[in-house]
Formats: structure tokens, C-alpha cells, sequence
């Protein structure tokens, strides 16, 4: 087996080996492994054009709210992945305010390597909280 790839089980393909890639992969076995979600509420490198035309950023990973019956402007989670060392939390949060014009998840998960840092969404004051961990899908 080659080294310089990896197996992402979302995409069902082999993927570089990139740090940034460790991390996400890690995050989908989390995510599957911890947090109960379906394989199948999971998209990779989700584009935001499908959600607003105007846009060419992608969302390293976006899990779907089944409740929201494929509203994918308001997603359960939306995870935004990094290689340590690559990006402060600061130009981290730059980069997900981008994405949070676009859509309105009930959670965030920012992945810097080995910290992690997860947000719930106040429904009343419309801001982002720090919570210790995500709940279990459900």
C-alpha cells in the first residue's frame, strides 16, 4: 500500500497524504466514531456555491441536519480543518466568519491538529458560544 495517501471513507477514495488531511480524517473518525453522526450527513470539502452562487469557498467538512430535511443553509456542524501550525485561531476565525454569512450552523468545530475548539449557537442573541464538547448526534 502506498504511504502518500489516505482512505477517506466520505469520499470512499484515496486522498493525499497531507497534514491538513490527517487532521480532517482524524475529525471524520471522531465524528462517526464519538459524536454518532451518519457517514451519509457528512460532506467533504463542501462547496458553498451550492448554497450561494456567489461564492467559491469550501467547508472542509459540513454535516447535514436531517431534521432541517436538506436545508443546507443551516447544517448541524459545520468543521473547518487545519494543519498545526499552519493558522493562528485568529486567521481561523477570519476565515469561518466568511463562511458563517452563508450559513447558519448549529454548532462549529475549528481543528488546529491536536487542539480543537467547538461553538454552539445561542438561537437568541445569534452568537457563537464556546462549549467544552459536542453533543452526541441525534
Amino acid at each position: 500500500m502506498l504511504h502518500d495517501t489516505l482512505y477517506d471513507p466520505i469520499r470512499q477514495k484515496e486522498v493525499p497524504d497531507t497534514p491538513e488531511e490527517r487532521v480532517r480524517q482524524a475529525t471524520i473518525k471522531f465524528l462517526m466514531d464519538e459524536v454518532k453522526v451518519p457517514q451519509n450527513l457528512i460532506a467533504v470539502e463542501f462547496a458553498l456555491s451550492t448554497v450561494e452562487s456567489s461564492t467559491d469557498d469550501r467547508v472542509d467538512l459540513l454535516v447535514q441536519d436531517f431534521k432541517a430535511s436538506g436545508d443546507l443553509k443551516h447544517p448541524w456542524l459545520l468543521v473547518e480543518c487545519k494543519a498545526p501550525g499552519e493558522y493562528t485561531w485568529e486567521a481561523l476565525q477570519v476565515q469561518l466568519n466568511k463562511y458563517l454569512k452563508v450559513l447558519t450552523p448549529k454548532y462549529v468545530m475549528l481543528s488546529l491538529g491536536d487542539a480543537v475548539r467547538y461553538f454552539a449557537l445561542d438561537a437568541i442573541t445569534k452568537r457563537f458560544l464556546k462549549i467544552d464538547s459536542l453533543p452526541e448526534f441525534e
